[in-house]
């Protein structure tokens, strides 16, 4: 989570760009890619987790998905995965996601969205998580301080398995 971090630079269009550093893309709001997981168990709650204080953005707020910035030399499948074991230490291989765009004031993202339904036994803390809840999904969208990209994505997936 490092200021000097490679990431992977995309255009408009999801097409990659090059890349840069972490701070760089954060300061210039440069669109790049990050992965979005949902974690869901068989009740069907969502796994949201307290970001740890010394997140750049949205410090102590709470992502309704696990996830990251892609590295430039990372498949999308690697991103998911990497940054699901990173977050919350479970391990799952992907081969499908859905692409979705978000902006607001402070960053422009493609995301790529993917779930998994664990047992919530098997999700554990991290250094850049200092929580954990589970909770309905649409409770997981009413919190105040969820991420606006996770609770947009989250959003997403609730309205297409319905």
């Amino acid at each position: 989570m490092s200021n000097s971090e490679p990431v992977l630079l995309v255009s408009r269009h999801n097409q990659p760009r090059g890349s840069c550093q972490r701070g760089r893309m954060q300061r210039q709001r440069l669109i790049h890619r990050a992965s979005y997981v949902v974690v869901r168990d068989l009740a069907g709650r969502v796994c949201v987790q307290q970001r740890a204080a010394d997140k750049h953005f949205y410090p102590g707020g709470w992502d309704l998905a696990a996830g990251g910035v892609m590295r430039p030399n990372e498949t999308v499948g690697e991103n998911l995965s990497r940054e699901l074991f990173e977050e919350v230490g479970v391990q799952r291989q992907f081969s499908r996601w859905q692409w979705f765009f978000f902006t607001n004031p402070h960053h422009q993202v493609w995301g790529a969205l993917a779930s998994v339904v664990v047992c919530p036994q098997a999700v554990s803390l991290s250094d850049e998580v200092v929580a954990i809840e589970w909770l309905p999904g649409r409770d997981a969208l009413l919190l105040p301080d969820a991420t606006p990209d996770t609770r947009h994505a989250l959003s997403l997936l609730l309205s297409s398995s319905s």
